[in-house]
């Protein structure tokens, strides 16, 4: 349980309240555990078995914090990554998950 506490502390910014208000700050924690159970989420369904213990830095290095352009060619739309990008095929294998997902 303390692993799974560090982590929203430190990977979502739990540890630190900006306001003085309780109602802005109780805001502000409910959408960062929103944004932590999403997270979560994703790598239990999407991630490949070796990786589902991935801490949130890594997660952003290699999914979130990516550089791409977005390509429309006629009804389409393309990513297109650098081809130096070194987690490329990790990031088109969750992608791929995502996408065959079906939701009932």
């Amino acid at each position: 349980m303390e692993n799974y506490i560090k982590e929203a502390k430190n990977g979502f910014g739990l540890d630190k309240m900006n306001s003085h208000s309780f109602q802005v700050n109780e805001v502000k924690m409910i959408l960062s555990l929103l944004a932590y159970n999403l997270t979560n989420w994703l790598r239990t369904l999407c991630f490949p078995e070796e990786q589902k213990n991935m801490q949130i830095e890594t997660i952003r290095t290699r999914i979130i914090k990516v550089a791409s352009k977005l390509v429309k060619s006629g009804r389409s739309l393309y990513f297109k990554l650098s081809s130096s990008f070194v987690y490329q095929e990790f990031f088109w294998k969750v992608l791929l998950q995502i996408q065959n997902l079906k939701l009932e």
